[in-house]
């Protein structure tokens, strides 16, 4: 038993080893970009449509991670004035403009131009859905 037992140890302390974390203490800046993939848009917002008074910095960009309960949502609004992209990163939205609506699932997203005014639920009974979004808002002051 004692035989078959070092063996055993020896191979599940090689696995470990291997399956652990990467050493990050000696990482260097690469010399150029590799290994970067999606570079392609999203979505493009044209934010000259929406007019937005002042100057650039009277506004700010603003990325949010955003949490549907099951059930919940957000009632009609508009976005001029307020442009931005929005990605799906986890469950099912959907969204209405008008007498339109869609469903949006993981991976996809909707732009949120000076025309749109829309709303959207998270129609799911039991899984939170998740939103990336990321528009230009008005700097407080």
């Amino acid at each position: 038993m004692i035989r078959t037992l070092i063996p055993l140890t020896a191979a599940a302390l090689l696995a470990a080893g291997c399956a652990s974390a990467p050493d990050t203490r000696h990482i260097t800046a690469p010399t150029q970009a590799t290994g970067i993939g999606g570079n392609t848009p999203a979505g493009l917002v044209d934010l000259a449509a929406h007019q937005m008074k002042g100057n650039p910095g009277d506004y700010e960009l603003r990325a949010r991670l955003l949490t549907i309960a099951p059930g919940g949502g957000a009632a009609a609004h508009p976005h001029a004035g307020q442009p931005g992209i929005v990605r799906v990163i986890k469950g099912t939205i959907v969204e209405g403009r008008g007498n339109a609506q869609r469903v949006l699932k993981t991976g996809e997203h909707w732009v949120e131009t000076a025309d749109t005014t829309h709303w959207f639920v998270n129609p799911s009974a039991t899984e939170t859905a998740e939103l990336w979004a990321v528009d230009i808002v008005p700097r407080k002051k």
